[in-house]
């Protein structure tokens, strides 16, 4: 019988950590997200270590910095080292099941490619079972078992039809999926997590991560959710700023209201994916966690996408709960900063497995459990943009960051909204000079060391000297050579 959870992680993309309503969001509907963060610890102080998709995932993989492993950006040309995604190994190596399905984005398809062809690359990564799905936007250049499925349900000419004019329109269109809400890429992504729970191997503990693209553009709420939120009702950010907004306050509402709606498309499916854990059979040894790999600002300083390190686009939504989540108090709310990166050793942690050296995080169930309120003294974030590096330190008040040279400090207790940036205030600049260099210690404290732990070749092999004599340890040393050499003089 097992007695280590089965970790389910299910994971969004470009969700703003507003938009719950156990997170506060007035007008929001998130009712299974909620019950989960009822049971277990929400974090309201959760970064990404880059707010961008690529960079993110990878790190997660991996439990590196993305100036560790390298991938800065959503294209590389490359394919994202399999020998550094260790997250699933180490979980197989410590007798869990393993398996992802839906958006990985540990690489960049291109023109007409199949997920499929990759396979050697998936069974490298130390997956059980892996099947890979597209964003929307890629999805009618590729092959995908979802394009696939689409095509055999005669609505693949729908599909491309639809993002296709969004290529014209514009990404941020709010306007209705003509797909059905199970065609759509996050129905897909929970009917093959469905069909996956309901075969799954029962004989081990189970890491399952459910990657989901939404609500990540189009803006595209699918049929009932389409209509959900009223524009005229949206209750815009406070930090919203018409004069910097291209769009307007209208186009702002429309938007939102699209976003809220795949928001509660995708909340509903979590409620799927729960109903069929505690049918599985083993809901009461079961941990889920859910979080986004990055945020969307929606409007926030008058700001659409992502990219930047405002609040809306780097803080992230994360929840750990389920019956067997090692919960101190049922319902708490941490604010201590922490990082998406951080879930690498949660998780190993939650199986019982040995954490590697060589992981830029820490597992963040000592919070969970009620044993302290914060894991770190600042959490980082960084991207390169136009080919400079970009960065944000968070600790415990203040957030700092630079971009394209222009340096932003503000006071999060008392100003939550970032409304004014006191980087240039006399008063504040011994807080600048303090989190700069709390950047430098960052950045030399986590580079990647392949030769960490060095020991000498001797001490590697073994070799003892039980004399000081120096000519005795010349005749071990003689004689340890020809061993290798299977040599008698």
């Amino acid at each position: 019988m097992n007695t280590r959870p089965d970790i389910i992680f299910i994971c969004s993309d470009q969700w703003n950590a507003r938009y719950l309503r156990c997170a506060g969001h007035p007008q929001v509907q998130t009712p299974h997200l909620d019950a989960l963060a009822a049971t277990g610890c929400i974090f309201d102080a959760a970064y990404t270590p880059s707010p961008v998709c690529m960079p993110a995932r990878a790190s997660l993989a991996s439990g590196l910095y993305p100036h560790a492993h390298g991938f800065f950006c959503n294209y590389t040309g490359k394919l994202f080292p399999p020998e550094q995604v260790t997250l699933f190994r180490c979980l197989q190596e410590t007798g869990y099941t393993t398996a992802k399905i839906g958006k990985y984005h540990y690489f960049s398809l291109e023109w007409g490619q199949d997920y499929e062809d990759y396979r050697d690359y998936y069974d490298q990564l130390g997956l059980d079972w892996a099947e890979e799905t597209s964003t929307p936007f890629q999805g009618p250049f590729l092959n995908t078992g979802y394009s696939r499925l689409l095509k055999e349900k005669g609505l693949l000419d729908t599909f491309i039809t639809d993002i296709g004019d969004r290529y014209v329109d514009g990404q941020y269109t709010p306007r209705p999926s003509p797909l059905p809400p199970d065609m759509t890429p996050d129905g897909y992504v929970c009917r093959q997590t469905l069909a996956y729970l309901d075969r799954a191997p029962t004989d081990k503990p189970l890491f399952l991560f459910a990657s989901f693209p939404g609500p990540h553009t189009p803006l595209d709420a699918p049929g009932k959710y389409a209509k959900m939120y009223d524009p005229s009702d949206i209750v815009l950010p406070e930090n919203y700023n018409e004069k910097r907004c291209k769009y307007g306050r209208q186009a702002i509402a429309e938007m939102t209201a699209q976003y809220m709606g795949k928001i509660t498309h995708f909340d509903d499916r979590v409620g799927e994916i729960i109903a069929a854990l505690k049918k599985r059979g083993n809901w009461e040894n079961t941990v889920v966690v859910f979080t986004s790999d990055h945020g969307e600002r929606m409007g926030e300083h008058g700001l659409i996408s992502k990219t930047g390190f405002e609040e809306g686009s780097a803080r992230v939504p994360l929840i750990i709960g389920g019956p067997a989540a090692p919960v101190g108090t049922a319902g708490h709310r941490n604010a201590s900063p922490v990082s998406f990166l951080d879930l690498f050793p949660t998780f190993l942690d939650l199986a019982g497995a040995e954490i590697p050296d060589y992981c830029q995080a820490v597992s963040l169930l000592p919070i969970v459990s009620g044993e302290t309120d914060s894991v770190h003294d600042a959490v980082f974030s960084e991207i390169s943009r136009n080919d400079q590096f970009c960065y944000m330190v968070r600790d415990s008040r203040w957030k700092w960051s630079i971009q394209a040279q222009n340096e932003h400090l503000y006071d999060l207790q008392n100003d939550p909204h970032e409304m004014q940036n006191l980087a240039q205030s006399p008063a504040h600049a011994d807080t600048a000079q303090r989190l700069r260099n709390r950047l430098l210690t960052f950045l030399t404290d986590t580079q990647l060391n392949h030769a960490r732990g060095y020991k000498p070749l001797f001490t590697r092999i073994g070799m003892q000297f039980p004399t000081e004599n120096p000519e005795d340890r010349k005749r071990i040393i003689h004689d340890r050579l020809r061993q290798v050499h299977k040599h008698q003089p």
